[in-house]
């Protein structure tokens, strides 16, 4: 098998037809670079009437690869594409473009000329005269977007050197795949990434460049409509949640938005991202729940808690491995195949809640106390909620609301940070005999926690979760708090 230098990726919502279309037009009319070259598809939609068809391309197509994604939903699951791809070199492209003949030689050329570049690379768009084309947005707003399309005439010669753009539309987009500083992982639904991703690849000092001669035509024309959702909430949020990320206030957004949307609709919009944006869960890349899908009534019982927490929209639902001979091999298994899917996406970090978690009413106030104290310090475990066995743990130094975690056990509330996911991965067994069989010697994944793991590990003071399984024994004073 040839190595392949450059993947070529889509990230698709029921658009078989989009996918077919680039994929063959890439094999026909660019034949020089598809020895080297993968196509890779993301279907974000793997339960829709094109998945069937989506996944039997790779029947026909060489270094053709589908995989099904549907934990996370929007645009932003474009981030995959760079975290699933086997190249050295990335493009992104949406499932409907068509490249200009040559384009995707040069590009192969381009990048063996510069190996370690640390830059994005896009090229014009071409409209439907085959004429027209845009090779950047300018940086204003209008009908509910951030970016106008531009022209730079420097790119009406294909021969033209590369030239420096502030931001453009990520219809193809492309990086060395170890140069892609990633999407922010709370984005859900449609928009915000242009200007966004450009000025994240700035600040790792590299450039967006345009390469006037990756040109390619974009299918805009929708008859049939879109299939996936796409709504005003999670667009607005999207742009606050990269404002935040950028160190901006958001002002501009909210000021768009009202203009365009009407100034009442986005009032009740902005409060209540607002009010995420200022919960201390937000500090957590992302926020799973291990489910046993034995009761529903415990799921919703879970639900109500995480909405009392102001945190139910951003839960990902995780299925549990039923074991019923030792449910502690299904629960292990469980925490693994989360903090791999972290690992996968590049989170920083992960909370993870079990589904008969109980939270006290005052858990942000103490939550937010705790992350103050843990921002700078290094750490590996974070414990919400732990079954302490009637010990007291010192503070961390400097600390009035972090303790030292020690010899403290169950799971049903902690956090991972990325430090600890090659360990876990490499030392926790991923199968069910194997998993049995680890077991036998330590006994669970919190005893493994509370034995092995002796430094950078946090337990929060006072704990602000327990489980429907502990509350018999916590104190009055918790008991209290969650009533």
């Amino acid at each position: 098998m040839t190595p392949k230098t450059l993947t070529i990726g889509m990230a698709t919502y029921d658009d078989y037809d989009g996918v077919y279309f680039t994929a063959q037009a890439i094999r026909l009319y660019h034949p020089e670079v598809t020895a080297t070259t993968e196509i890779l598809v993301i279907d974000n939609h793997p339960e829709g009437p094109c998945a069937m068809e989506l996944k039997a391309l790779g029947n026909w197509i060489d270094g053709y690869r589908y995989i099904p994604w549907n934990r996370t939903s929007g645009t932003s699951v474009r981030d995959l594409v760079f975290r699933e791809a086997e190249g050295e070199f990335v493009l992104c492209v949406d499932s409907h473009v068509l490249f200009a003949p040559g384009a995707l030689g040069r590009l192969h050329e381009y990048l063996a000329a510069h190996p370690d570049t640390p830059d994005l690379l896009q090229g014009p768009l071409l409209y439907d005269d085959l004429r027209s084309m845009s090779t950047h947005m300018e940086p204003r707003w209008s009908s509910g977007m951030y970016g106008v399309w531009g022209t730079d005439e420097r790119a009406a010669d294909v021969n033209a050197p590369p030239f420096e753009i502030g931001m453009h539309g990520l219809g193809v987009f492309g990086c060395r795949r170890s140069a892609w500083p990633g999407f922010n992982p709370r984005l859900k639904g449609f928009g915000c990434e242009e200007g966004y991703i450009q000025e994240k690849f700035r600040r790792a000092g590299g450039r967006a460049l345009c390469l006037p001669f990756l040109r390619w035509v974009h299918r805009f024309g929708r008859p049939r409509g879109t299939s996936y959702e796409n709504a005003w909430e999670d667009r607005i949020r999207n742009y606050m949640i990269v404002a935040r990320e950028l160190g901006r206030d958001g002002s501009d957004v909210i000021d768009h938005f009202r203009a365009h949307l009407g100034a009442e609709t986005v009032k009740s919009i902005a409060a209540s991202i607002a009010v995420e944006l200022r919960n201390p869960f937000s500090f957590f890349d992302a926020i799973y729940c291990i489910d046993r899908g034995n009761d529903a009534g415990r799921w919703q019982a879970a639900l109500a808690q995480f909405e009392n927490a102001g945190i139910a929209a951003r839960i990902r639902r995780f299925p549990f491995t039923p074991t019923p001979a030792d449910p502690h091999i299904g629960g292990a298994l469980a925490h693994r195949a989360v903090v791999q899917e972290a690992s996968r996406l590049g989170l920083r970090n992960v909370l993870v809640f079990e589904d008969d978690v109980v939270l006290t009413r005052d858990a942000q106030a103490h939550l937010q106390r705790s992350l103050t104290e843990l921002g700078g310090r290094d750490w590996d475990l974070l414990y919400l909620g732990a079954c302490c066995w009637n010990r007291t743990y010192p503070l961390a130094q400097g600390c009035a609301h972090l303790e030292e975690a020690g010899a403290v056990t169950a799971l049903h509330a902690i956090a991972y940070h990325e430090s600890i996911y090659s360990r876990i991965l490499d030392q926790v067994p991923a199968d069910i005999p194997s998993m049995q069989k680890w077991l036998k010697a330590h006994h669970g994944l919190d005893q493994y926690f509370a034995n092995a793991v002796t430094e950078k590990k946090f337990l929060l003071s006072p704990l602000v979760a327990s489980s429907a399984q502990l509350m018999p024994f916590e104190s009055e004073d918790f008991r209290e708090r969650v009533a």
